[in-house]
């Protein structure tokens, strides 16, 4: 599920049971995003601070916990997938005691439990991630498949840490469809596995716009109307989700830029509220990696800068995902580290990941 995607944030209520970017199929890989035409009624973040959110939670039913826990600074790889062998380098066992190097918790589609037992035998947290929006929109039924969902959490407890229902909701739906998804994602795994935080990826372009050699703040189309902080704000508020994945537009590795625009996240959604920043420009699609991206300064722009603005965590993509005849690893496609991957060390090595 997880993609090709701008920079991205994510934000979740902290929850009693939890301490502390999107497994992926190869669907429609976005493009980083082009100049946006202008907008008379594009808001300005830049003159004005946005308010701090709070969002309300409707109660949850007391069940037995089974949410696993994640790591302080949850540092997650995406691309990973137990339903497409595609997905791996070489097995599950070489693959994460190799990813253990760099992350402490790895995403996974659900419906494997013995792939799930395998990352946690190598010390890696671990997060279901689905996307029924195609289902939910064209008319049908997708209770049975998260109730599945919860099925599996239930028959391992502690064994997952958090479910991501959803990617790029708001790019095509509005605040109201996307309510409707999470109502029926996120509200019925808050009934049926109560403590396992549920997140969502929600694109926002605000939170670059303005910013030195960022995006102009009135420079935005209709294609990128919901993808606003009212938006996300309208997601939080529902009290369905207690995570946003957040495409923040960053341009040009600019690690100063991703650092005030985590600042400016930090304002909208200060503490308790946890922030993660997931990423896809860390990855590369040749055989062997070929100075793209440049190692240095995308491990300083999408690890080190958004955990020195506020991040939290850090969810990267893609770990090993096929797309439109390639595949995007952080690795040479035979297993062999590079550049990239001695830097993505480095830097989670500086941060405390």
């Amino acid at each position: 599920m997880r993609r090709r995607l701008r920079s991205v944030v994510v934000v979740t209520t902290v929850l009693a049971a939890l301490c502390a970017c999107s497994g992926s199929s190869a669907a429609d890989k976005p493009t980083s995003p082009t100049a946006r035409s202008s907008s008379p009624t594009a808001p300005d973040p830049t003159s004005t601070a946005p308010p701090s959110h709070t969002s309300a939670r409707p109660p949850r039913p007391k069940l037995p916990p089974v949410a696993g826990q994640l790591p302080a600074l949850p540092v997650i790889a995406q691309g990973v997938s137990s339903a497409n062998a595609a997905h791996v380098f070489r097995a599950w066992d070489w693959d994460f005691r190799t990813m253990s190097q760099v992350f402490n918790t790895v995403s996974l589609l659900p419906g494997d439990p013995h792939v799930v037992a395998a990352a946690r035998r190598a010390g890696l947290a671990v997060v279901l991630e689905f996307d029924y929006k195609r289902e939910f929109f064209a008319g049908q039924d997708i209770s049975a498949k998260v109730r599945a969902v919860a099925t599996q959490i239930r028959a391992a407890p502690g064994s997952v840490a958090a479910v991501h229902v959803a990617d790029r909701l708001n790019e095509k739906y509005s605040a109201a469809d996307g309510l409707r998804y999470l109502a029926a994602t996120g509200g019925l795994l808050h009934q049926l596995v109560p403590d396992v935080p549920v997140f969502v990826n929600t694109p926002d372009w605000q939170l670059t716009c303005g910013i030195m050699g960022q995006a102009s703040c009135a420079s935005h189309g209709e294609r990128f109307q919901y993808e606003t902080d009212a938006t996300l704000n309208a997601f939080l508020d529902s009290g369905d989700v207690d995570g946003l994945s957040i495409a923040n537009n960053l341009k040009g590795f600019d690690a100063e830029a991703q650092k005030a625009a985590w600042q400016r996240a930090r304002t909208n959604w200060p503490e308790p509220i946890k922030l993660w920043s997931t990423c896809s420009q860390l990855s590369f699609g040749a055989y062997r990696y070929d100075g793209s991206p440049p190692a240095a300064a995308a491990a300083d722009a999408y690890i080190t800068a958004p955990v020195r603005g506020g991040a939290d965590g850090l969810a990267l993509w893609a770990w090993h995902q096929e797309y439109s005849g390639e595949v995007d690893t952080f690795l040479d496609k035979d297993g062999s580290p590079n550049a990239v991957w001695d830097a993505m060390r480095e830097a989670v090595r500086g941060i405390g990941g």
